[in-house]
C-alpha cells in the first residue's frame, strides 16, 4: 500500500514538472512574438537639443 502512495506522489511530481516545462515553453514563445520597442535615443536627444 505504501508503494502505491509513493508511486502516486512520484506521478504527481512528474506531472507538475511537465506542466512547469510547458508553461516555460509557452512563455518563451509569447516573448518571441512580442513586438520589440526600438530605442530612438539619437532622435530624442536631437529633438531636445533643438528645443534649447
Amino acid at each position: 500500500m505504501i508503494a502505491f502512495y509513493l508511486s502516486l506522489a512520484a506521478l504527481g511530481a512528474a506531472g507538475a514538472a511537465l506542466i512547469r516545462e510547458l508553461a516555460a515553453a509557452q512563455a518563451k514563445q509569447r516573448a518571441a512574438l512580442r513586438p520589440v520597442r526600438v530605442q530612438s535615443a539619437a532622435r530624442d536627444s536631437a529633438r531636445g537639443a533643438r528645443r534649447g
